[in-house]
């Protein structure tokens, strides 16, 4: 028996901002999202000897960020006091603090302490690019989480279903507003155009999501530009422009061969193509080590393409693999009623 292997294509796939919020050390502290450590990892962007030491100090740094707020706060009471009166005449001083302290609360998973500091980081400087992007990825975060209570802690239906997806779009279009808002300010800010570019393939508006991941990619001292052509290629498969998909995915792969969703997504455009044996040459990596690159759709693509090669025993084993990832989830009662069909 021969399995379907056209797939409704999951736009969601790769996007996990509540494990991948990364405080990059830069000259000005941007806060940034682009995929989940193990993807980062794989892609060799960081070590996990790294990933701590980029992550902050958590609560040491609230607490040193609190103490400078104090003194700054002092300084404006008393404007005479030598050494005062310049800090206190500069807000972007204190919004700057008041981002970092949002940083620390964000890393904490204090999502409602970060949004209230970012709110008073916006209040002292409404021109903080940063603080903008920064209240976009918490919304983002946020979305993302609403998405998989509906999709992968369990797979709801009907009224439960559109409950939570109004509250994704919600959050969805926030942070669209801040990121937008984050771009106006800095047009030059490729990581908060790629985060544009996320939320537009989350609303299904395609158009939009190739316009930021270009604009993310014009600067060329961007570090992570395979993720913004994921994202163009991406674009342009759910636009069924399968060589522009081809072209910007099959890139971003050539360029970080270990790089999980670019391999997953590259293979969707093969399977769309026709190219059955270039599907299974891209994926394998990515079924052959499931821990590094834990992408449950893989599994699934990669057991159907595998039973149209007639390998019916490792397709079911796939199968199996990817129902146990996340047994709760959408994807789990596909891959289990794909494994029933080929018993």
């Amino acid at each position: 028996m021969s399995l379907p292997l056209r797939l409704t294509s999951n736009y969601r796939v790769g996007f996990t901002p509540h494990q991948a919020a990364l405080f990059a050390p830069r000259k000005r502290p941007d806060f940034r999202v682009d995929l989940a450590p193990s993807i980062l990892l794989a892609s060799g962007r960081v070590s996990w000897a790294n990933l701590s030491r980029m992550l902050g100090k958590g609560k040491k740094t609230i607490g040193g960020l609190k103490g400078f707020l104090i003194t700054m706060g002092t300084c404006i009471a008393v404007l005479s006091v030598p050494g005062c009166a310049t800090r206190a005449k500069r807000d972007s001083d204190q919004s700057q603090v008041r981002y970092q302290l949002a940083v620390g609360y964000f890393q904490n998973h204090r999502d409602e302490a970060a949004i209230e500091e970012l709110q008073k980081a916006i209040e002292a400087d409404p021109d903080n690019a940063e603080a903008h992007n920064m209240r976009g990825l918490i919304a983002l975060k946020q979305a993302y989480d609403y998405g998989s209570q509906a999709e992968t802690v369990s797979c709801l239906k009907g009224a439960d279903e559109q409950s939570v997806r109004s509250e994704e779009n919600r959050k969805l279009r926030a942070a669209e507003v801040s990121f937008r808002r984050a771009v106006e300010l800095r047009a030059n800010f490729p990581e908060a155009w790629n985060s544009l570019s996320a939320v537009a393939l989350l609303l299904r508006e395609w158009d939009e999501a190739i316009t930021a991941a270009e604009n993310a990619l014009k600067d060329p001292t961007y570090d992570s530009p395979v993720f913004a052509r994921a994202n163009l290629g991406w674009a342009y498969f759910h636009k069924k422009d399968l060589q522009n998909a081809w072209k910007e995915l099959y890139e971003s792969v050539s360029r970080a061969s270990a790089f999980c969703v670019g391999r997953y997504r590259l293979a969707k455009v093969y399977v769309e193509r026709g190219e059955v044996d270039q599907a299974v040459d891209v994926i394998e990596p990515l079924i052959a080590d499931g821990k590094r690159c834990p992408i449950q759709e893989a599994f699934l693509l990669g057991g159907l393409l595998h039973e149209r090669r007639k390998n019916s025993e490792k397709a079911r084993g796939l199968f199996r693999t990817c129902a146990e990832m996340s047994p709760r989830s959408c994807v789990a009662d596909e891959c289990r009623r794909y494994a029933q069909m080929i018993q």
